[in-house]
Formats: structure tokens, C-alpha cells, sequence
């Protein structure tokens, strides 16, 4: 094979793994939109929680665990909230503190699990690293989701297993609710019109997302100061690996 032939070749492949289609980066379906927790609202990883429960966090395996992402039992309970909402008309969309390397594994496993596809917001390793609060992470999706998307796929619930989450997201005008509260509401048949009447009045989550978006954004851009240090250094790694590889590669070539 000629050198030009070989690089061509090189650059096809590559475009065709570029171009895979990635659907949990498209924009929500337009509509009253709900977010759901991917761990502990649907996914269930308890059978592998053993390689993170070590006491010193330099023991815990976090490489191997997130390479069972894709065996995640389904919480049948959660399923049955998100399919039900799903039949009642809402946009469904997901919320994951998993590194974003991770969604294709993440909707690969919802479709198996028979629940609806959608958007996926998850921990960027650009933008969040792997430092940022699981918490902060959160609150940066709900404040990324009303820049992006709120005037066509406006929030109307958001449903978290972690009292401290949904307790963080109210604060910052987030109509969140605790998992188990809204399963409770489907048992009694009126999840529709909880999610209608919302956890708290509508009038005061928006004032306090008024107020809170200030308080954010001053807090995210403290956050983006420190991560700009690890960021350089991140992009300095990156270009010496590729030009690793490239001299690795380059040796006699026969044309």
C-alpha cells in the first residue's frame, strides 16, 4: 500500500469513529421536560460498590468499577416512574455524574433497559474534571440546561435519589423532587398532577433562581480559575502523547 493510500485510509477510519451518532448530545425533544438521575433513580450499581469501599480513597478501584457501568442492575421501581411519565407525554432526559467518556455505555444500557432514550448531561472531564462536587456537577447541568434548552424543553421536575441534591437544586429554583417521593405519588395514581402543582410553589422557586444565578456564576468562575491550571496541563499531556505516537510510528516506510 502507498504512503498516501495509508493515510487516507487512516483519516476514513477515523472520520467514520468521529462521526458514530451520538444521540444523548442532541437537543431535548421540545416539550415539559423531565430529568432523571441515572444512578440510584434507574441504575443500580450495588453489586459492584465493594471496589470503591475502601476507606482510603487511593484504594478504592474506581477504573474497574466504571467499566461495569454497562451491568447496572435496573431499579424496577424507577423504571416504572420514567416509563410512566414517559407515556403521560414528557421529554425525558438524563442527569449522570459519570464522566462523559461513558455515555454511549450509559444509552446503550437505558435502551437495553426498555426506557426511553434521551439528552444526557453528564461530568465533562474538560469542563468538570474529575474534582468538581458530584453536587456542583449537578447544579452546573440544571444552570447549563436553562441557557440551553428551558425555552423549548422547560424543566418541570427533576428526580434525584440524594436528599442533599434535590435540597441544592430547590435552593437554586430547580423544581426537584426525592425519588421515593414521587414513586409514592404514582402508587396513589396523581404523579401527573404533582408534577403540575410541583414541590414548591412555582412562584418561589423562580424567585429563588433569581436570586441564585448570581451566586452561581460567581462560583462557577472561581471554580474555572483553579481548573484552568489543570486544564493546561491536561492539553500539555494530550499534545506530548500525540507526538509520542507520531514518533513511535515513524519508521522505514516501503512504498
Amino acid at each position: 500500500m502507498s504512503v498516501s493510500a495509508h493515510i487516507v485510509g487512516d483519516m476514513t477510519e477515523n472520520r467514520s469513529f468521529l462521526d458514530r451518532p451520538k444521540p444523548w448530545l442532541d437537543a431535548p425533544r421540545p416539550g415539559p421536560t423531565v430529568v432523571v438521575d441515572i444512578d440510584g433513580v434507574v441504575a443500580d450499581m450495588h453489586n459492584f460498590e465493594g471496589l470503591i469501599a475502601a476507606p482510603s480513597y487511593a484504594d478504592r478501584d474506581w477504573k474497574r468499577f466504571h467499566t461495569h457501568f454497562g451491568e447496572a442492575s435496573l431499579n424496577r421501581a424507577g423504571g416504572k416512574l420514567v416509563r410512566a411519565l414517559d407515556s403521560a407525554g414528557f421529554t425525558i432526559a438524563y442527569s449522570t455524574t459519570r464522566l462523559d467518556q461513558f455515555n454511549r455505555t450509559s444509552d446503550r444500557w437505558i435502551r437495553a433497559k426498555s426506557l426511553p432514550p434521551g439528552h444526557i448531561e453528564s461530568r465533562s472531564l474538560w469542563v468538570d474534571g474529575t474534582v468538581r462536587r458530584a453536587l456542583d456537577v449537578k447544579r452546573r447541568h440544571w444552570w447549563r440546561w436553562e441557557n440551553h434548552y428551558a425555552e423549548t424543553s422547560p424543566i418541570v421536575a427533576w428526580i434525584d435519589d440524594e436528599p442533599d441534591a434535590v435540597d441544592a437544586l430547590r435552593g437554586e429554583g430547580c423544581p426537584a423532587w426525592l425519588f421515593s417521593e414521587l414513586f409514592d405519588r404514582l402508587k396513589v395514581g396523581d404523579v401527573v398532577p404533582a408534577l403540575a402543582s410541583g414541590p414548591e410553589p412555582v412562584d418561589v422557586l423562580a424567585a429563588r433562581k433569581t436570586e441564585a444565578l448570581p451566586r452561581w456564576e460567581e462560583f462557577d468562575e472561581r471554580f474555572k480559575v483553579k481548573h484552568a491550571r489543570w486544564q493546561k496541563r491536561h492539553a500539555e499531556r494530550m499534545r506530548s502523547r500525540q507526538q509520542d505516537q507520531r514518533v513511535v510510528g515513524d519508521g522505514p516506510v516501503r512504498v
